[in-house]
């Protein structure tokens, strides 16, 4: 009978211990972050605007359907470990007096490409930051480039047409969703930690809060979107308590 040696079976002991202790870290420390939106009820609508425009050759509806949700992602920032999502070009037509998408979410260096399919000219421009995009004409038919390489949130705006509103949101996160018809979300493999969630919709930041991740368990969120007029009065509020 063939003896081993105490040393190797040492060894091969403490190898394994390293392999079932190492292995699973990478699922034992990620979570999803899951839940629902819930905007005031003026915009749960699935169309922001109703009416006509008057144009030369006779009215036009203004189409927006798809709701404030359609204008709307939910982001997580601070967590360790995130990164920017790769650059990529995205596409965007704008016919109908309307544009779709009109929310994209990307990595710096992605380029937004603006096509136009309708039958008028649109005037764009990110007014908020006008060193990043001019104002320019998009005649029908035309397709305009526009690269943006610095994190931040741009939004593009047609000076003739106030509805037409795009959200460029370039992030340094790869932590992010967009929310359904029903206003939920779902954020996979993220490390426990505090970080921040922050929703987007229709154009600005509009909720900001700090979580922790590591303990959720399967708690599902439901994060509130105030009206207008709540926030106006929370700040009546705060003045009034100064």
């Amino acid at each position: 009978m063939t003896k081993r040696n105490p040393l190797t079976r040492i060894c091969s002991l403490l190898a394994v211990a390293v392999a079932v202790c190492t292995a699973p870290l990478s699922s034992a420390w990620a979570v999803t972050v899951r839940g629902t939106v819930k905007m005031p009820d003026a915009s749960r609508s699935t169309r922001l605007y109703s009416g006509y425009w008057r144009l030369e050759n006779g009215n036009v509806p203004v189409q927006t359907a798809g709701g404030a949700k359609a204008e709307t992602v939910v982001v997580l920032e601070n967590v360790k470990g995130a990164k920017s999502p790769s650059a990529r070009t995205i596409t965007i037509t704008l016919g109908g007096l309307d544009a779709r998408p009109r929310l994209v979410v990307a990595g710096p260096g992605s380029v937004i490409e603006l096509k136009n399919t309708g039958n008028v000219r649109h005037d764009l421009s990110t007014p908020e930051t006008p060193e990043v995009m001019h104002l320019e004409t998009l005649k029908p038919g035309d397709t305009r480039r526009q690269k943006f390489d610095a994190i931040g949130t741009y939004v593009i705006r047609d000076s003739e047409y106030p509805h037409i509103m795009i959200s460029v949101l370039i992030l340094g996160t790869q932590y992010f969703s967009a929310v359904d018809d029903k206003g939920a979300f779902s954020i996979a493999n993220v490390p426990d930690g505090p970080c921040n969630l922050k929703v987007w919709a229709r154009g600005k930041w509009v909720t900001d809060q700090q979580i922790d991740t590591s303990s959720l368990g399967k708690e599902e969120l439901t994060i509130k979107v105030a009206s207008p007029r709540e926030l106006l009065k929370a700040e009546q509020e705060a003045k009034a308590s100064e």
